[in-house]
């Protein structure tokens, strides 16, 4: 089943009081001239804030499209906590795309991105990084798109870190198995991992996070490129 994401405001109903949807803009594009969706197939639709729907399309055209709502949801397909994935910038900016693509469709709810002492200067699009991921969203049925957050240095990172019940930080130095302490929490508590550069983090940068409370882990024998690596955190998150 294929999903798209719709704006609150082209909820309505027609005059027997059923609940219905129009499709407009690049979604429709994409529902009418891309899939080819056809008059009766069930598609699901988010608004990207945790509401779902899934609905019967009624018609197709070339300017909007109109489904009938036939079931709505809350937090389709949600993880069972919710995680914030922070990552020291990187170049090409390809790793950082790949890297938000696939945790996006991990069920990741927010990304902090930011400068490291040892983080190369890319110039990320924001325009092009949420374009990715609304496309993962729609692509791994997922109900929440995540926030994207541009941050000037790790410093930035740990202040905004202080909303989350656990905090981690995931380097090759770490004793600790971050797959055995992931295992051991609550379920439901946030967590918010962070994330190095090429190089990783500094000796000062991980002593400075364990002296603000993150616990110092390893995700195991190797050592996994950043990308890998932010990917390898939230699956361990998706599945705890």
């Amino acid at each position: 089943m294929e999903q798209f994401i719709f704006d609150k405001k082209n909820l309505g109903s027609d005059p027997s009081g059923k609940t219905i949807l129009s499709i407009d803009g690049e979604e429709n594009f994409h529902l009418s001239r891309v899939l080819r969706v056809r008059t009766g197939e069930k598609i699901l639709a988010t608004d990207g804030a945790g509401k779902s729907l899934l609905c019967v399309v009624s018609s197709v055209g070339k300017e909007s499209s109109i489904c009938y709502v036939l079931e709505e949801y809350e937090n389709l397909n949600a993880p069972s906590r919710e995680f914030c994935i922070a990552m020291a910038l990187l170049k090409p900016i390809s790793k950082i795309e790949t890297a938000i693509e696939k945790c996006t469709e991990l069920g990741t709810h927010k990304f902090l991105l930011f400068y490291s002492e040892r983080s190369e200067k890319p110039s990320p699009r924001l325009e092009r990084l949420q374009a990715i991921v609304k496309a993962a969203v729609k692509q791994s049925l997922r109900s929440r798109i995540p926030e994207l957050v541009f941050l000037e240095n790790l410093k930035q990172a740990v202040q905004m870190s202080v909303e989350y019940g656990r905090k981690v930080v995931l380097h090759e130095k770490a004793e600790a198995m971050a797959a055995e302490y992931l295992s051991g929490m609550k379920p439901g508590a946030s967590v918010v991992a962070l994330v190095g550069p090429e190089g990783g983090f500094s000796d000062n940068e991980i002593a400075y996070l364990i002296e603000n409370g993150f616990a110092s882990l390893s995700l195991g024998k190797g050592r996994l490129r950043s990308e890998t690596a932010a990917i390898s955190a939230a699956t361990l998150l998706s599945s705890f």
